[in-house]
């Protein structure tokens, strides 16, 4: 690994990858993982100050030889080839195809929108996962400052017969959307905003309450060495130089807190593959976490049975009700919830708790008596809290011979007693 000191060795490596592109995408990515820069180490002490955000600024304006303005993240490219063979059917090699439409794949699973959901997607690109989206019966807003983009998208959907609004603008057009959104989507693109505070408090007014925003593909690492900025490792440097494109990075810890500030939980999300795919979820502060009807997949029984009502337990021998949905979750206090059907009382003893790391680790617990949720609202509530990130955390129902009742839903969220 080469650290490079000097723009004329940077330059030298851009050079590499020039020649390599001129190989296929894949040859050029192998050149990206042979050279980075170290970080600066003199950086202000707040991340969230305008000191911090100016010095970053000043190591871009080095890095690319240039200010920093919207125009530079224009991305040049032939409309009428890229209607034919758009990025990444370009490679020649199916690797970087493959591990995009992964990436692709994973996002859409998590997503799960409900039918006809109105989404707004920043920075699509190529247009890939905007048409997507549109075939599956959403209403898909596409904002982009490229304007070859734009209509790349817009003739591609032209082409399937899908409507799709599409917005030639910065991310920031957003402030002055009329409509009001149900999901918002950034995939590859949330780190080339210069201003990514501003961005996300002005989704708080465009979003509906229980709206989420998607986070696919972003540098948001455990370990990234400042709590944000430039990212130095060869493929950022390149882009940074020869393009003048914005590259930012954020630690796990400080987009969490910037999320925090501007309103917004973040939640990551488990995805094994593509091996680079990260995948955020954000919540208004308040919201659930994570809902589920007991008729949703997410969340499993031994002894019931899924039906449209829910899951229901009909006194059968003992066992376990309830477990799932092994989801992440960072550290921090949460309240678990079952809630009953109250037209069919639960009745029996049952012991409900949230264990999380495989079942290893029992975060909290409690036992249940029918008698008594039959005379509230059917919901029953399991405090939990963590001082460290959680894995596979799951809400679990043990019953006793004789339990029943139906499980209509699982909610997980945010303590309210403690802020956060």
């Amino acid at each position: 690994m080469q650290i490079i000191t000097t723009l004329g060795e940077l330059d030298e490596k851009i050079a590499e990858c020039n020649r390599a592109e001129a190989i296929s995408d894949d040859a050029m990515r192998a050149v990206f993982g042979t050279f980075r820069m170290e970080p600066p180490w003199d950086l202000p002490a707040d991340p969230l100050s305008d000191a911090y955000r100016q010095a970053q600024m000043a190591l871009y304006c080095r890095i690319a030889g240039r200010d920093y303005a919207l125009g530079n993240e224009a991305t040049p490219f032939d409309i009428e080839a890229a209607i034919r063979r758009p990025f990444p059917f370009s490679t020649a090699s199916g690797v970087t195809t493959g591990d995009y439409f992964m990436a692709i794949g994973a996002l859409l699973r998590a997503m799960a929108l409900p039918p006809s959901s109105r989404v707004i997607e920043f920075g699509p690109g190529w247009g890939h996962t905007t048409l997507m989206l549109a075939k599956l019966g959403h209403r898909v807003t596409a904002v982009d400052i490229e304007p070859r983009f734009c209509e790349l998208i817009r003739r591609r959907a032209a082409m399937e017969g899908l409507e799709i609004e599409v917005v030639n603008d910065d991310f920031l057009w957003v402030e002055k959307a009329r409509d009001r959104f149900d999901a918002a989507l950034f995939f590859e693109c949330f780190h080339h905003c210069a201003d990514h505070l501003r961005l996300l408090q002005a989704l708080g007014p465009a979003l509906t309450p229980e709206a989420r925003i998607f986070f696919a593909a972003e540098p948001i690492q455990p370990e990234f060495p400042m709590p944000w900025g430039l990212r130095l490792d060869g493929n950022s440097l390149w882009a940074i130089r020869k393009n003048g494109w914005l590259e930012l990075g954020f630690r796990e810890e400080y987009f969490r807190q910037a999320l925090r500030r501007t309103g917004w939980f973040g939640l990551k999300l488990p995805c094994r593959e593509p091996g680079w795919m990260t995948l955020w979820e954000a919540r208004r502060l308040g919201q659930p976490v994570f809902r589920a009807a007991g008729a949703d997949p997410r969340i499993n029984t031994a002894i019931g049975e899924r039906t449209g009502r829910g899951i229901v337990l009909a006194a059968k021998a003992p066992g376990t009700g309830l477990y799932g949905p092994y989801i992440a979750l960072p550290a921090g206090h949460y309240r678990a919830m079952i809630r009953f059907a109250r037209n069919d009382a639960p009745r029996g003893a049952a012991r409900m708790d949230v264990a999380a790391h495989a079942g290893n680790a029992i975060l909290a617990t409690r036992a249940l008596d029918g008698m008594i949720m039959a005379s509230g609202d059917g919901a029953v509530t399991l405090p939990f809290s963590s001082e460290a990130d959680l894995d596979q955390v799951e809400v679990r129902l043990f019953c006793d011979p004789g339990f029943q009742g139906v499980i209509e839903a699982v909610e997980i969220a945010p303590d309210p007693v403690f802020p956060w």
